[in-house]
C-alpha cells in the first residue's frame, strides 16, 4: 500500500478498491497452484534451488540468521515452487500451434488496421528557437521575424536556402527537409497545421514550445494497407499472441466460474 499511496493518507473509496484487488490476486494465484497440480504440471526445481540457495546467500552474515534459517528456508521454498507451478501452468496454456492459411486470412482481414501503413508527409521546417522561459518581447520578435521570412517567401525566394539561414533544427543543414514522418510526430499545434495544408503549401508562422515555426508541405502519401504476403510473419505472431492470451484468459474465468470462492471482505466493507 505504500508503494500505491506513497502521497500520504490513503482515500477510504481507494483503499477498499486496492484491497479487493490484492483478494483477486491472491485467489487468482491459488486457483493457478490448484490447477497446476491437478494438470501434474512440475516446477523447474533447478530455478527453485537457485533461488533458496540466493535468498539464503543475502543473510549468510547475520548472526540472527541461523535460528530461523530452516524454517524460513521452507517457507520460501514453498513459495518459489508454487510461483514455478503457476508460470509454468501458464507458459503450457498459452502454447498454440501455427495458424493455417484460411485461419491468418481471416485475421488479417479483419484487422486492415494492423497491417495499414499510416499516413507521411514530407515536411520542411524552419524554426526560430526560443527559450519557453523566454519573456514575451523575444517570443514577439522571434513571430515578427517568422513573418518576415514567410512574406519573403511568398515572393519566391528559396525555402531551403533561408533554412539554412535562418532554422535552428538540424534539418537545416538539409534546407530544412525532414523527410517522411508520421502523424503526431511534431506535436499538437504543428499536426493541426499540417492537417489541413495542400501540398506545395507554406504555413503561416507557427507557435510552438520550442519557438516559432515554419512548415512547407512537400508530400503527401495516405494510408497504405500492406499485402499479407508482406506482413505475413508479423500477421502470424500477432495472431499467436493474441490466441495464447485469449486460452489463458478463458482459463482463468472457468477456474473462477468452477470453483467455490468464499471471500470475508467485513474488514474493508
Amino acid at each position: 500500500m505504500r508503494k500505491r499511496f506513497y502521497h500520504g493518507k490513503i482515500p477510504e473509496a481507494e483503499l477498499k478498491k486496492f484491497r479487493k484487488e490484492v483478494a483477486d490476486e491472491l485467489i487468482e494465484r491459488r486457483l493457478k497452484i490448484q490447477e497446476a497440480n491437478r494438470q501434474g504440471v512440475k516446477p523447474d526445481l533447478a530455478a527453485v534451488d537457485k533461488g533458496v540457495d540466493d535468498y539464503d546467500a543475502q543473510f549468510k552474515d547475520d548472526p540472527e540468521w541461523q535460528k530461523d534459517r530452516e524454517a524460513v528456508l521452507a517457507q520460501v521454498r514453498k513459495k518459489l515452487t508454487d510461483d514455478s507451478l503457476a508460470l509454468r501452468l501458464e507458459e503450457q496454456v498459452k502454447t498454440v500451434k501455427e495458424p493455417d492459411s484460411a485461419e491468418l486470412k481471416a485475421y488479417y482481414d479483419a484487422h486492415h488496421d494492423l497491417f495499414t501503413t499510416p499516413e507521411q508527409v514530407r515536411v520542411s521546417l524552419i524554426m526560430l528557437r526560443v527559450d519557453p522561459a523566454s519573456p514575451s518581447n523575444v517570443w514577439e520578435q522571434a513571430n515578427e521575424e517568422a513573418a518576415s521570412i514567410v512574406e519573403r517567401l511568398s515572393k519566391g525566394a528559396d525555402f531551403a536556402e533561408l533554412a539554412r539561414i535562418h532554422s535552428s533544427d538540424p534539418s537545416a543543414q538539409n534546407g530544412g527537409d525532414m523527410g517522411y514522418i508520421h502523424t503526431g510526430m511534431l506535436g499538437e499545434n504543428a499536426q493541426k497545421v499540417l492537417d489541413i495544408m495542400e501540398k506545395g503549401e507554406t504555413s503561416s508562422p507557427v507557435i510552438l514550445l520550442e519557438g516559432v515555426a515554419i512548415f512547407r508541405l512537400e508530400d503527401r502519401m495516405k494510408p497504405q494497407l500492406n499485402a499479407l504476403d508482406a506482413v505475413k510473419e508479423r500477421a502470424v505472431l500477432l495472431l499467436k499472441r493474441e490466441k495464447s492470451e485469449q486460452q489463458w484468459k478463458d482459463l482463468v474465468a472457468k477456474l473462477r466460474k468452477e470453483t467455490k470462492i468464499e471471500v470475508n471482505d467485513a474488514p474493508w466493507r
